[in-house]
């Protein structure tokens, strides 16, 4: 879990799957920017992990990771790139500068 989820039908963003598939599928992406998500200090070592588990594939050695379809890659980049944000503004709205992603 990478976040606490205060369910609101009218702002939830995986309602929106809801229409196609009956119910409710969160995604990854969509709870990162969904406004029902909630993250603090509790939930830095999961976002961390995840986050180093992304930057872990984005470095292997070039001829592994050239071997990664580009879209992947892409993929990768954003998802660590969206990690480090929220990282990066529990650790400063919570005063726990320093932990996080280095």
């Amino acid at each position: 879990m990478l976040n606490d989820c205060f369910f609101q039908a009218a702002t939830a963003i995986c309602r929106k799957r809801a229409k196609v598939l009956g119910r409710p599928v969160p995604l990854h992406n969509m709870c990162l920017h969904c406004p029902n998500a909630r993250r603090s200090a509790v939930h830095l070592p999961r976002l961390t992990t995840a986050r180093n588990q992304a930057v872990s594939v984005l470095d292997l050695p070039k001829k592994d990771r050239e071997a990664l379809p580009r879209l992947q890659v892409i993929a990768l980049t954003d998802y660590a790139t969206e990690l480090d944000e929220l990282i990066q503004s529990i650790t400063t709205d919570d005063g726990t500068e320093g932990t996080g992603a280095a």
